[in-house]
């Protein structure tokens, strides 16, 4: 059990035991041209556990152009186990382009609480 490692078809579980990796990845478009990439990727659950962090990431779309990057990522849940943190952030629009950057972020919740350990009851 040392690294297990449990992989379906177009990544749609992917789970690794020894530092417990749990991920549901689903990946619905990424062209790549040149340097142009547009994929759109939506990550609905991924928990670790040794600390445990149970995330739930939604990517809607992120572009890559040379320098330019501009990204529209909905991050609904952080929960990170050891120095707690518990986050529910959305970012909207990030765009780069050489040392341009704009980023429109909305923090719902953010806690981070030192030394404190806690082991949630499945």
């Amino acid at each position: 059990m040392g690294f297990l490692l449990l992989v379906s078809l177009g990544l749609l579980l992917l789970a690794s035991i020894g530092f417990l990796a749990v991920a549901a990845i689903g990946t619905r478009c990424n062209p790549a041209i040149g340097y142009v990439a547009l994929p759109a990727v939506g990550i609905r659950s991924l928990a670790s556990i040794g600390y445990v962090s149970p995330v739930a990431i939604d990517v809607r779309s992120v572009m890559s152009i040379g320098c330019l990057a501009a990204a529209a990522i909905d991050v609904q849940s952080v929960v990170s186990i050891g120095c707690l943190a518990t986050a529910v952030i959305v970012v909207r629009y990030v765009a780069s382009i050489g040392s341009l950057a704009h980023a429109a972020i909305g923090f719902r919740s953010l806690g981070r609480f030192l030394f404190f350990r806690f082991c949630p009851t499945p």
